[in-house]
């Protein structure tokens, strides 16, 4: 295999971290025997990032994992998740490719606290969940993963805590810089994109101030190629003849399908900011800062057509009762293109002032405060068009998957690049905007015993933390949008002019293996032009009925074009105050020859939560008959609402450690956890969609309590060098008061109503081991010394009550490294095992992941001491992801993302 390739995980094995050092280089003294100096060998690199990950590691009471910089600038992986999903029990989701959420021992995004320099970082999505893809790697040094708590720990992380660090200027002195340029390749566009990253650090008068300063500027274009439904209408009955008896009954049919291109552009800068000033011995004063701005334009084009039981006149069904074939009866179905763009300009900051004082030889506090604040700005930014491209009389379209792996298609769709048939159907702008703001503060008091027992230290703490999401919504009015639909009185003479839209042939799209689907995809270079032409008398004369035309005359003038107007009744806002107290205790004794330490700790949080948003309720619903706005809604005025509530929890935490000899340590741990609502179920908001042929309704819930856990946990770590190990963990996690969202039927004015709202609904739990090992050859003769192999094993059971059958994941690692000289090369394996993602998504059906691996690489070489080139690559054999509802053949969505390669170089001076 070509190494010209990338992995850069190699993240400190099964688990490593680097918890304490914020600088990746780790110092030794070794004796001179000549003039008794101690020489400084600084260590960097593959092993350098191993050595003290595990020196972390083994020196910890509680179980914990983690990455570090190879060297100051040099993360194993270009994001922080794709380098976290080294470590066993941790999963990561991807958006484009790239990895965007982490999942931490079957926990999601939601279930995980992630911090920056110890505290909360806001987020620009709709709930707590991080989206890690918007800080550069280059910008971090080290991740911690805290699997057990411990009642210092910040609350919220039933999975885990995961901890970033930047690099502080004082832990390293004089001057230090790191210049990085990379082009990056991209298979899916076949585009070089660049990247530029760099570091600055200056400590003045002998170490007590010091300044650091970093930047990251990324730039990536690529193309995902997928195949999607709305899920499976499951149990319909199918009537070919339309005589009141089917000839199936009990079917699972699919809603439409959709072949997609979504060509998109990523923009990422960022940077951190670090002044340090050591006041005294006994007092260092540390002011931070970290800003990123990431703008994704991300520009979707599909052939879509709509499925469903509606006019089926022949159909095949295969052992599990989905239709794996069917024909609609002739002239029954518009093929429509659809042109959608979901732009994400999310920009996040955070600035921190921390104080650490030595008030005696026993005596010592840590005063820290913080600001963060996170947004994504895209409320009437995102646009919907739709057209239909209209069926011929006699021309029926077919529906084919021969067999579960197939990739579900539509045939005999005929000529659809004639754009003379081509009419407007639907078109909006929409979008939401998010607003994140957190405030936080904490002080530490610690006090050492001297000689007293096994009572080595208390330590005691309060914090007070402020959190505020607010979600604002926008949307074209549905009189304004729906102008051009087209139902029976409805109807309009119009098609888009070839000056304004055409086709684009993807030759091998998702590699020829669509079958007979046609390939041309739709293209409006100029989307100004379009609107333009939509509201033009040009395009409005061609609607017959005068009085509609007129109307539609009113409604445009009146919105003023196709532009937004706020929908207050899907906003509103969440208003949370913690507060927090805790005390914990750390001992140490022996058993015969056996250290052992711990900590014991009480940890006590009360929340107020204070949700507001505007109320609205249907006043009348008045069928139109037909159209995608087939009835007409009527609502009661609009007011301000709030609702207030308040919990609050004692979380009591206990790590014990045991060194049985010197190379094989025992821990166990036992602690209650709990994860507070996701912020957008907290919301007061209500949502309609109404339609004859689909009602939904959704809201929020502010009374929604805490989940709940108990966590117990037992590791066995045997040591056999500095930069090699074999570990196994077990760990349970008895769950309660759960929340999921509920799907009912409710009635409102004699119309049924498919009524979703999150609910606490019972208990569960998790249970799982890790299996990880790192060796180093550094017994082997010369080259082969620098050779090094590391995996990790997960399984994770997850019982859910009402559920009959338990939910099993797996996931592994494996890789190998080589590092002699000048020469390091990494290649690495990760694979996630299928899993069910959710019990109710589309349709209501479940939904779960297919099994998923992929292949990175990198190697690099040291031109000197101070300048390295490198290429990495990333998903080499070029795997891709799929979802299914029930049965593989129930397809939700295929994605082929593409390869990515890296090439570049790195100066240090």
């Amino acid at each position: 295999m070509n190494i010209k390739t990338r992995f850069l995980t190699s993240i400190l094995a099964g688990s490593v971290v680097s918890a304490m050092a914020v600088y990746p280089a780790m110092t030794y003294a070794a004796e001179d025997d000549d003039d008794d100096v101690l020489e400084e060998i600084v260590v960097t690199g593959i092993r350098g990032s191993q050595m003290r990950a595990l020196q972390t590691k083994r020196f910890s009471d509680g179980i914990m994992d983690g990455i570090a910089a190879e060297d100051m600038g040099k993360f194993p992986d270009q994001n922080i998740s794709e380098a976290l999903q080294r470590i066993p029990g941790v999963t990561i989701s991807r958006a484009g490719g790239e990895g965007q959420f982490v999942t931490v021992r079957g926990m999601g995004p939601a279930f995980n606290t992630v911090l920056l320099n110890g505290r909360v970082l806001a987020t620009e999505n709709d709930g707590r969940e991080f989206s890690f893809d918007i800080l550069a790697a280059e910008l971090m040094t080290a991740a911690e993963v805290f699997k057990t708590p411990t009642a210092s720990l910040i609350e919220g992380g039933i999975g885990a805590t995961i901890n970033m660090k930047t690099a502080r200027p004082l832990d390293k002195e004089g001057f230090h810089g790191v210049v990085s340029a990379k082009g990056l390749y991209d298979t899916s566009r076949e585009k070089i994109s660049p990247q530029v990253s760099g570091f600055l650090s200056q400590t003045f008068n002998d170490g007590e101030f010091g300044v650091l300063g970093s930047f990251s500027y990324t730039k990536r274009d690529f193309r995902i190629e997928r195949v999607f439904t709305d899920g499976y209408e499951a149990n319909r009955d199918l009537d070919f003849d339309n005589d009141g008896t089917p000839e199936l009954t009990g079917v699972s049919i699919p809603t439409f399908i959709s072949q997609n291109i979504d060509e998109t552009s990523r923009e990422r800068i960022g940077g951190t900011l670090v002044l340090q000033w050591q006041a005294s011995d006994d007092l260092l004063l540390t002011l931070d800062g970290v800003y990123s701005k990431l703008d994704v334009n991300s520009n979707d084009r599909s052939i879509d057509v709509a499925g469903g039981p509606d006019l089926v006149i022949d159909a095949t069904v295969n052992e599990n009762n989905t239709v794996t074939d069917f024909t609609f009866a002739p002239g029954s179905r518009p093929t429509e293109f659809v042109l959608f763009s979901r732009p994400r300009f999310a920009e996040t900051m955070q600035v921190g002032f921390n104080a650490e004082w030595q008030a005696s030889d026993n005596l010592s506090t840590v005063f820290d405060t913080a600001y963060s604040k996170s947004t994504d700005t895209v409320a009437g930014k995102q646009s919907f068009f739709v057209f239909q491209f209209l069926p011929e009389p006699t021309r029926s379209l077919v529906f084919e998957q021969r067999n579960p792996t197939d990739i579900p298609h539509f045939n005999n769709l005929g000529d659809i690049t004639d754009l003379s048939m081509l009419k407007p159907s639907w078109f909006t702008f929409e979008g939401r905007d998010v607003l994140d703001e957190t405030f936080q503060s904490t002080f530490d008091v610690n006090y050492d015993f001297d000689d007293t027992g096994i009572l080595i230290s208390v330590q005691s703490g309060a914090s007070f933390a402020y959190r505020k999401k607010e979600k604002s919504f926008a949307k074209t009015p549905g009189n304004v949008q729906c102008i051009y639909c087209y139902w029976p009185g409805h109807e309009f003479d119009g098609f888009i002019p070839t000056s304004i839209s055409g086709f684009e042939n993807v030759d091998g799209f998702l590699n020829g293996e669509v079958g007979a689907i046609d390939q041309n995809f739709p293209s409006v270079p100029d989307e100004a032009a379009l609107v333009e032409y939509l509201l033009s008398d040009e395009a409005l004369n061609t609607i017959r009925d005068p009085a509609i035309r007129d109307q539609a005359r009113a409604d445009i003038l009146a919105n003023g074009g196709l532009g937004v107007q706020p929908l207050p009744g899907e906003g509103g806002g969440v208003r949370e105050k913690n507060y927090s107290a805790y005390v914990q205790a750390k001992f140490e004794g022996s058993f015969g020859d056996m250290p052992w330490s711990g900590n014991l700790g009480l940890r006590y949080t009360r929340t107020d939560v204070t949700s507001n948003g505007i109320g609205r309720e249907i006043l009348t619903i008045t069928p139109t008959g037909g159209g995608i706005n087939d009835a007409i809604v009527t609502f009661t005025e609009s007011v301000a609402i709030e609702e207030k509530g308040s919990y609050n929890a004692w979380l009591p935490s206990a790590n014990f450690k045991l060194d049985v000899n010197d190379d094989v340590v025992f821990r166990a741990a036992i602690g209650k956890t709990l994860t507070r609502a996701t912020l957008s179920d907290l919301l007061l908001s209500k949502s309609y969609n109404v339609r004859i042929t689909e009602r939904n309704v959704s809201s929020g819930n502010p009374g929604l309590e805490p989940m709940m856990a108990w966590n117990y946990d037992a590791n066995l770590t045997w040591y056999i060098d500095d930069a090699s190990y074999l570990s196994v963990a077990l760990f349970y996690k008895d769950l309660s008061n759960k929340s999921e969202i509920q799907t009912n039927v409710i009635q409102l004015l004699g119309f049924d109503f498919f009524s979703t709202r999150p609910e606490n609904t019972g208990n569960g739990s998790i249970k799982g081991v890790e299996l990880s090992a790192q060796y180093t050859f550094s017994t082997l003769p010369a080259p082969f010394d620098g050779l090094g192999v590391q995996g990790n094993y997960t399984n994770v059971t997850q019982k859910t009550d009402g559920v009959v059958e338990d939910e099993t994941s797996e996931t592994y690692n494996l890789v190998t490294f080589y590092e002699k000289g000048p020469i390091q090369a990494r290649i690495a394996y990760n694979y996630r095992a299928g899993y069910l993602e959710s019990l109710k998504a589309n349709r209501g059906q479940p939904k779960s992941i297919r099994s998923y691996g992929q292949w990175d690489a990198s190697v690099s070489y040291d031109v000197t001491d101070d300048i390295t080139v490198f290429v990495e690559a990333i998903n080499i054999t070029n795997s891709r992801t799929r979802s299914y509802s029930v049965f593989e053949e129930r397809l939700i969505e295929l994605a082929d993302t593409g390869s990515r390669y890296t090439f570049g170089a790195r100066m240090n001076f």
